[in-house]
């Protein structure tokens, strides 16, 4: 059974495709019926060790880099994608033998004959129309998926909420929808010998801080709260916007909050295991790392009620708040801090971790190939 999985959409290593590929690529490599040919990222250098002894096809634009930015490469840059394009089709078309398009994000395979499996992540942008930008970018998007989902011979759920939300926005069959749980990489557990980067208390907040990730409340009750006045809040992810920046300083936060920029998985474990909690406000996640990366880390974890998948993930392994209100977040996280709490959550955490694992993702997506091709 030949398997082409796209990896085309993984740019570097703190994304979540990288670490999906990361750990399905040997888990299928292991199995001898199967045949997995990659499809690669022109912008980023896959790690050799994804590939098979002979690599399939390999794309051109990563030699075209030296080009600089600007007018001319952007100029160039449709020319470029029209010749990759071509020459995916023509290998696609070249390859012998019955094959499977493993999707990640919604791309759609040159060759329409060959069928596909596709993931859906989430619905945040048809439920959250006033949160995300509905720019040109995000409409093309946006005609994509719906493409990708209404043509796919079956899609994986990262969450029973996702399948319910998809199924409502798309009028999707249930029956045509895999429900298969992400896991935690095994570098996020815990590490008895890691001591502390910071001389302060904190609280942490990992990921995106934009839109629905309700960044903005939860600077509001870190302020309000009286939090500021004992730790620090540490971030983890992108450099600030200026917004951000603003509002930081407005509050008078800016000796408060804490930003490690882009970290590694080993430095974010480290923030993980040593803060006081993860405070996770997201108005809605599809699946969520965060908090199981967290819980692997023995980390308490306080996040949201009535936010997609985030209850069907943590069960009762976190304290909740309503998102929308930054006094039942500060009570929340207050209720945290008190004494105990954190090592009683930290065995909740570890229970909970038990029904998510690598093994069994790589087994089931196995299982969705077959009945996708009737192997």
């Amino acid at each position: 059974m030949r398997i082409v999985l796209d990896t085309s959409v993984v740019l570097g290593e703190g994304q979540s495709s990288y670490r999906y590929f990361s750990e399905l690529i040997p888990r299928l490599r292991a199995q001898k019926e199967l045949e997995v040919e990659l499809l690669p990222s022109p912008y980023f250098e896959l790690p050799a060790h994804w590939y098979s002894e002979t690599p399939g096809y390999q794309p051109i634009q990563k030699k075209f880099q030296w080009i600089p930015r600007g007018p001319i490469r952007r100029l160039l840059a449709p020319a470029k994608n029209l010749v990759e394009k071509y020459r995916q089709n023509k290998w696609f078309y070249q390859t012998q033998g019955e094959a499977l398009f493993h999707s990640f994000f919604y791309t759609i395979p040159m060759n329409s004959k060959v069928p596909v499996v596709t993931i859906a992540h989430d619905a945040i942008p048809e439920l959250f129309p006033n949160e995300v930008s509905r720019g040109e970018h995000m409409a093309t998007h946006l005609k994509q998926k719906k493409m990708s989902l209404l043509n796919a011979q079956r899609i994986i759920a990262v969450s029973e909420s996702t399948k319910r939300d998809i199924c409502e926005v798309y009028g999707l069959s249930p029956n045509t929808i895999d429900v298969i749980y992400h896991a935690v990489a095994s570098d996020f557990y815990w590490d008895p010998s890691s001591t502390s980067s910071l001389a302060s208390p904190y609280l942490l907040q990992v990921g995106g801080r934009e839109h629905h990730r309700n960044f903005d409340r939860l600077l509001e009750c870190f302020k309000d709260g009286g939090f500021s006045r004992d730790y620090l809040l540490v971030c983890a992810g992108a450099a600030w916007s200026s917004n951000e920046w603003s509002k930081i300083c407005r509050l008078d936060l800016k000796d408060r909050v804490v930003l490690f920029e882009t970290p590694t998985n080993q430095v974010l474990r480290n923030l993980y295991q040593h803060s006081e909690m993860l405070v996770y406000p997201s108005l809605y996640e599809g699946f969520g790392f965060p908090p199981l990366e967290a819980m692997a880390c023995g980390a308490l974890v306080a996040t949201s009620k009535g936010a997609g998948s985030i209850e069907e993930v943590c069960a009762e392994a976190a304290l909740y708040f309503n998102p929308r209100d930054p006094k039942d977040m500060a009570n929340t996280i207050a209720l945290g801090l008190k004494p105990n709490q954190k090592e009683s959550f930290r065995a909740k955490g570890f229970a909970n971790l038990k029904r998510f694992s690598w093994d069994n993702t790589a087994t089931r997506t196995i299982a969705c190939y077959r009945h996708t091709l009737d192997f």
